[in-house]
């Protein structure tokens, strides 16, 4: 059985004080790089600018980019599009130019303890149109089974076609937590025809990352998530990573390599098929 490990290396919400994430294009290039070596399927990228502050624009994901594909071509290559910071849907999708395998797409708006993240119902289907021009997978995140009612609605409107990739994100306190009676919900809402993975926030992660390899097609796992690796330890991604093959080796479960993920129609459409070209 093969499962999924979507790495989440930097996220929006990281800092040199605060957690060991990778901030700078090199530092995030090295350390995906590095995770890779272990074993990892695709990677979710922020990027930040040169004073490591959040960015949209496409010249920092180019060298972020770059970087990985120098050493690693075949990774599946995820960018954000989150309008966490930036709520401009043309600056948003910038990136898309660069013709990634994945684009992210949080499927409402929705808040975080200290800020919102802005995705109107417009916002949402014109985000999917432009990276369906561009060749590009939405990577679906939904924290609730709101989010995720909505996909499949999408769905069935052949707004969103093709396979579709989900990453179900648990304990956000504003959305879903990680009780049983919460999964076995949103278990229940699993649009079809979609590979999904589980990811959680803070001390949610791991619990999530078990029910992902359990329940779902594998987890999303990274220092974005989750700063600490346990009470007081702070997280490194390779350790993160490290773990989940642990526990994947332990319940008799394989790591699916990105070749693989690409075949099944989850890379950039200019070279896996043409599954939107009624989108064109």
């Amino acid at each position: 059985m093969e499962k999924i490990i979507n790495l989440c290396p930097t996220g929006t919400q990281t800092t040199k004080e605060n957690s060991l994430a990778p901030i700078f294009y090199n530092e995030i290039i090295e350390e995906v790089l590095a995770c890779a070596e272990i074993g990892i399927t695709l990677v979710h990228l922020h990027a930040r600018d040169n004073a490591g502050l959040n960015t949209y624009k496409l010249e920092y994901y180019q060298l972020i980019i770059e970087g990985i594909k120098k050493h690693n071509p075949d990774l599946v290559i995820c960018v954000s599009l989150s309008g966490r910071y930036f709520t401009d849907r043309h600056l948003r999708a910038e990136v898309l130019s660069l013709h990634p395998d994945l684009g992210s797409l949080t499927m409402s708006s929705m808040n975080f303890p200290k800020s919102a993240s802005v995705n109107d119902p417009e916002t949402i289907v014109w985000l999917i149109n432009q990276m369906y021009q561009y060749g590009v997978h939405p990577e679906i995140e939904c924290f609730d089974s709101g989010m995720l009612k909505y996909t499949s609605y999408l769905q069935k409107q052949d707004i969103l076609v093709g396979p579709l990739y989900i990453n179900v994100i648990l304990g956000n306190l504003f959305n879903a937590g990680i009780e049983a009676s919460t999964i076995a919900d949103i278990k229940n809402h699993f649009p079809d025809n979609a590979k999904i993975c589980l990811g959680g926030i803070g001390k949610a992660q791991l619990k999530s990352n078990v029910m992902g390899l359990m329940e779902a097609d594998g987890v999303r796992v990274g220092v974005e998530d989750n700063i600490y690796y346990q009470e007081n330890v702070k997280a490194k991604n390779i350790d993160l990573i490290k773990r989940i093959h642990r526990l994947s080796n332990e319940l008799g479960m394989e790591i699916m390599k990105s070749t693989k993920l690409k075949k099944l129609g989850y890379g950039n459409n200019e070279n896996n098929g043409g599954y939107w070209d009624n989108k064109s």
